[in-house]
C-alpha cells in the first residue's frame, strides 16, 4: 500500500515538474522576438504609440501628387519679351529639376529612421513624374558643404542663389528647391488622445522666386479607455 501511495505520488510530482518546465518554456518562447517576411502588399502595421509608416507614406504620396500638378502647367523662368521661357508643352523631353533638401520634424514625436524612408519616398515619388525629376541626395549635402550653408540660409534669395551655383558647378543644376516639414497636434481626453499629423511641402523656383504650398493631413487615435476603443470599432 506504501508502495502504492509512493508511486502516485512519484507520478504527481512529476506532471507537475512537467507542467512547470512547459510553462518556463512558453514563458522565454513569449519574450523572444521572432521576424516574419511578408509580402510587399501586407497593409502597414498601425503603430499604438506614434506614427509609422501607415501615416507617412500616403501623406507623402498626396503630398507629392498634389504639389505637383499645381505647378506642372505653371513657367519655370518669367516671361521674356512677350515669350515664355522654359514652359512645358506637349511633346517637350526636359524634365524640372527639383533640389530635396530633406525633412524637417517639428512635431512632437520623434522620426527616427521614418525621417529618411520618408525623404526617400518622396524622391522616388517625383522621379517618377512625366515632368519632375530629382537631384541625387548626395550631390545637395556636397553643394551645401561646399557654400558653407544650413538648409535655412536657402530661405534668403542671395543664398539660394550660391546653392544653386555650386550644384550648376557641379553639373547638377535644378529649377526648384523643395522642403517637407512634419508638424504634429495632439488633442487629449483623459487616457486617450488624438494626434493630427500634417506634412507640408513648399517648392520654391529660384528663377522667379514664387513658393507653392501643399499639406496633407491625417488623424490617429490612441486609445486606453474601453469607451473610447469601442467607438472606434463601431
Amino acid at each position: 500500500m506504501d508502495g502504492l501511495f509512493c508511486g502516485r505520488a512519484v507520478r504527481s510530482y512529476l506532471r507537475a515538474f512537467v507542467f512547470l518546465a512547459a510553462c518556463a518554456v512558453s514563458v522565454v518562447g513569449c519574450e523572444t522576438q521572432k521576424g516574419k517576411l511578408v509580402d510587399s502588399s501586407t497593409p502597414d502595421r498601425v503603430g499604438s504609440h506614434k506614427a509609422g509608416s501607415e501615416v507617412y507614406d500616403p501623406a507623402a504620396r498626396a503630398a507629392v501628387e498634389g504639389l505637383l500638378a499645381q505647378v506642372a502647367g505653371e513657367p519655370i523662368r518669367p516671361e521674356e519679351v512677350g515669350a515664355v521661357v522654359g514652359q512645358i508643352v506637349e511633346g517637350d523631353l526636359t524634365k524640372r529639376k527639383v533640389c530635396f533638401v530633406g525633412v524637417e520634424n517639428a512635431g512632437g514625436e520623434e522620426l527616427g529612421d521614418i525621417r529618411e524612408s520618408l525623404a526617400e519616398t518622396i524622391r522616388t515619388m517625383i522621379s517618377q513624374s512625366d515632368q519632375f525629376e530629382v537631384i541625387d541626395s548626395r550631390m545637395v549635402a556636397a553643394g551645401l558643404r561646399e557654400t558653407g550653408l544650413r538648409v535655412d540660409d536657402l530661405l534668403l534669395p542671395d543664398k539660394r542663389s550660391r546653392c544653386a551655383a555650386a550644384l550648376g558647378e557641379m553639373d547638377s543644376p535644378f529649377d526648384y528647391l523643395l522642403f517637407a516639414k512634419i508638424t504634429t497636434a495632439t488633442t487629449r481626453d483623459n487616457a486617450d488622445s488624438q494626434v493630427k499629423y500634417a506634412l507640408t511641402l513648399d517648392l520654391t523656383n529660384i528663377h522667379t522666386g514664387s513658393s507653392t504650398r501643399h499639406t496633407v493631413e491625417l488623424k490617429k487615435h490612441y486609445n486606453k479607455s474601453v469607451k473610447a476603443k469601442l467607438k472606434d470599432m463601431i
